[in-house]
């Protein structure tokens, strides 16, 4: 058990990732990989994360903003690094400086980074990213030429790839994200940039011919299974990075009728013995959990009950007569012969693994396990 002071922490396994990172690999082949990092990677510690990486394998990270950039090379990180993000006003001095593949969606853009990498005696890395349908970044295929001049035109700017993002590539119906591929693998053609990569997760697993130069990995990467619904054979073989767990930090006896939390959600139906862990909203679990979640005491299951609070949650220890204070309690992570998985939770609240993750808050610290 990693020595902490704290009532919350997250366990951050280095061995899992980098067979993550093996796996992928292969699938991926000839392909390389590029480790998705951004949102402090998805919760797990961009910098331990993104040194596992590159020494299992990956060829380059990803990351959104230039500032996510500069944090990794400010930590002595000198791996490629694509940031997939518009370049804001004043990014384009860092980009030139640290050596930032960055993306470029306007002339005004491109007009920036070239006088930054002229005023650095520098060259910028850039990669134009064509819209396949999500309608957020991009610019559209049939405007990808255009672009490409500007950037070809400016000094200092080297056009080293194109890429896109599919918005829907776990469908089992892939007909659309295919349709999509053409239309920008012609567009890649025109320009003929050295470099093009399109497939992040769900891509890497159900759609191989898309891999192209380097795959984008991000939640398979922390081990879960992109679009599980498809059952994905390798994905299964994926090792979660993440556990995150907790203390009992008080038992309490409830007699039946007694309720328990804010507002009464719950109310004990049975002479109860109730837990008391040191988790809650403020570290990131769901107050929408409560009542009906569940966690891991001993190997075994303990329901919320009650309002999850700012700062605790409590459990049903009932039919846990040997659970103890002090005893750990499991949110996401393997106890025993049971588990509870980030996307375990996720159905539970509607949503997906990325939002459980990124949303356990920095107050909860990361433990990394060496390799």
């Amino acid at each position: 058990m990693p020595a902490t002071t704290s009532t919350s922490w997250a366990e951050i396994d280095l061995t899992a990732l980098s067979y993550n990172v093996g796996i992928l690999r292969r699938l991926a082949a000839p392909a390389e990989l590029a480790a998705v990092v951004k949102a402090d990677a998805y919760g797990h510690g961009a910098i331990p994360i993104a040194r596992a990486a590159i020494d299992a394998g990956a060829s380059r990270l990803c990351v959104f903003t230039v500032n996510e950039a500069v944090e990794l090379r400010q930590a002595g990180i000198d791996a490629d690094i694509v940031c997939l993000g518009p370049v804001l006003k004043a990014d384009p001095p860092a980009v030139a400086k640290l050596n930032i593949a960055s993306v470029v969606d306007s002339e005004e853009t491109a007009a920036r980074l070239s006088d930054a990498a002229c005023q650095e005696d520098a060259n910028i890395r850039v990669h134009l990213n064509l819209d396949a349908g999500m309608q957020r970044y991009g610019r559209p295929p049939d405007e990808a030429d255009a672009l490409a001049d500007a950037v070809r035109s400016r000094p200092r700017l080297t056009l080293e790839a194109v890429f896109t993002h599919f918005p829907d590539a776990g469908n089992p119906d892939p007909i659309d994200t295919l349709d999509a591929f053409r239309r920008f693998q012609r567009a890649a053609d025109r320009i003929g940039a050295p470099l093009r990569h399109a497939a992040a997760s769900a891509a890497t697993f159900n759609l191989p011919e898309t891999a192209l130069d380097f795959v984008r990995t991000g939640i398979a990467l922390y081990g879960m299974d992109p679009a599980p619904a498809l059952g994905h054979p390798q994905a299964k073989q994926l090792r979660p990075v993440l556990s995150w767990r907790t203390r009992l930090l008080s038992i309490r006896n409830v007699r039946r009728g007694d309720s328990v939390s804010y507002g009464g959600l719950w109310t004990a139906e049975r002479d109860s013995r109730i837990g008391v862990i040191g988790a809650g909203y403020a570290d990131g679990l769901r107050r929408a959990l409560s009542p009906g979640g569940e966690l891991l005491v001993a190997g075994q299951r303990a329901s919320i009950r009650g309002a999850i609070c700012m700062d605790s949650t409590m459990i049903d220890l009932t039919d846990i007569p040997q659970a103890t204070v002090g005893d750990i309690a499991t949110i996401i992570g393997h106890d025993g012969q049971d588990s509870i998985s980030a996307w375990d939770l996720a159905r539970h609240l509607g949503t997906i693994p990325y939002e459980i993750f990124t949303s356990i808050t920095a107050r909860v610290p990361r433990i990394v396990l060496d390799l």
